[in-house]
């Protein structure tokens, strides 16, 4: 019965937090997801139904300031803080008391067991390379269309002459008289030689013009990182993880210790898991339960695969684009903020980067970089004039190919 009483009491006294748990998860990740967890101890203790340890009055003073607390002479505080080594916890004077409780609220919601979802990508549609230009199915159906319409008519040819009593022929015969017909009449023979040459001229042509066209391409990476998730619902700015494409030729691949900035605290994703951030602290020996690097580990580069990739005969400067031109990354990569996986979202050929210097209107009053250049331009095409990369030298071949 004491037992009883004892649960029956702890779970009460979880219960009487009265806090929008909503809330109060935004609150607990902005101040407190970097020191801290619900379900283990980390930097700071694990705080997983901690109202059951502590009083909501005491949590309350202790996380707006704690040091006030210590040095009240607090049994509890000076307790903590020794068991930590000293290690001093920041106050939140702007938090408020109902802020306080509504992370106290998060702490009792976030640590109910979590229902086992399905897989809510099934069935999701995969991006695929739009198929242009490939006429090849429709010429095979007016091709068919065509013998069916022959073979239709010498079918009434015959059915006219049976009306009349006049003798039939069968339909090989049919076929036999049509092609001698045909190879016999010179105007027959050559339009039938002509359909045949374009026919496969332009299957040629199509061919060749997608050697090497990747558009679509989507390898499956070591590490199922979601774009979507990153880039997208928590936007982190590309050029965090990708800092090359501001400053140099190349838009670099990420180390696992940029990841690292971010996954030592987070340690659990909203998909996979643990499963896919323990491939991370793989690649550089971090120890998560320890809270620290393994000493002597032999890191394990992530072995990435290259999806964007340009012929060795073309140049092209992130920097250039990015930093001096101002574009956007989805510009060439299309939604990257919507892609849980990542792939190849334009052609990347020749025509389609001319037709993107042909198109494209250069800033250039709100660009330093264009100013001595726009007084030179404003003279040569006039005040109004709406100034596109060609009219400053896109369309050069040297520009591209030197």
């Amino acid at each position: 019965m004491l037992i009883m009483a004892i649960a029956f009491s702890i779970s009460a006294m979880a219960q009487e937090i009265e806090g929008d748990a909503a809330n109060g998860k935004t609150l607990y990740n902005t101040n407190c997801a970097s020191c801290h967890k619900l379900d283990k101890k980390m930097i700071g203790p694990a705080l997983g139904n901690v109202t059951e340890r502590r009083s909501a009055e005491w949590l309350v003073k202790w996380i707006i300031n704690n040091q006030e607390l210590r040095e009240s002479g607090d049994e509890d505080a000076l307790a903590i803080f020794e068991e930590y080594n000293g290690s001093v916890m920041p106050a939140f004077p702007g938090l408020s008391e109902q802020d306080v409780m509504d992370i106290l609220a998060y702490t009792i919601e976030g640590s109910k067991p979590k229902e086992a979802e399905g897989d809510k990508t099934a069935g999701a549609p995969v991006a695929v390379a739009e198929d242009e230009g490939d006429n090849t199915m429709l010429l095979i159906i007016l091709a068919g269309i065509l013998l069916f319409l022959v073979i239709l008519l010498a079918r009434v040819k015959n059915t006219l002459k049976q009306i009349k009593g006049e003798p039939t022929s069968t339909l090989t015969e049919d076929a036999n008289i049509l092609t001698r017909t045909a190879l016999k009449n010179p105007k027959i023979l050559t339009v039938l030689t002509i359909v045949i040459a374009v026919v496969f001229l332009q299957q040629l042509y199509a061919g060749l013009m997608s050697v090497n066209v990747d558009q679509g391409y989507q390898p499956e990476q070591p590490i199922k990182f979601s774009h979507k998730l990153h880039a997208g619902e928590n936007q982190i700015n590309c050029s965090y993880c990708h800092y090359g494409a501001r400053k140099s030729k190349h838009s670099n691949i990420p180390s696992a210790g940029v990841c690292m900035n971010c996954h030592m605290q987070i340690q659990e994703g909203p998909k996979y898991g643990t499963e896919e951030i323990a491939k991370i602290y793989e690649a550089v020996g971090w120890d998560p339960e320890a809270y620290a690097y393994i000493e002597d580990y032999e890191e394990k580069p992530v072995k990435w695969v290259r999806i964007h990739k340009l012929p060795d005969l073309a140049y092209f400067n992130h920097a250039q684009h990015v930093t001096a031109g101002g574009l956007q990354c989805q510009t060439c990569h299309g939604p990257i903020q919507e892609m849980e996986e990542v792939y190849q979202y334009s052609s990347l050929t020749m025509g389609w980067c001319i037709n993107c210097h042909r198109e494209t209107e250069v800033q250039v009053e709100s660009n330093a970089y264009y100013k001595e250049m726009h007084e030179k331009l404003k003279e040569k095409y006039g005040e109004d004039a709406e100034i596109t990369v060609e009219m400053i030298g896109g369309l050069e071949c040297g520009k591209c190919h030197y």
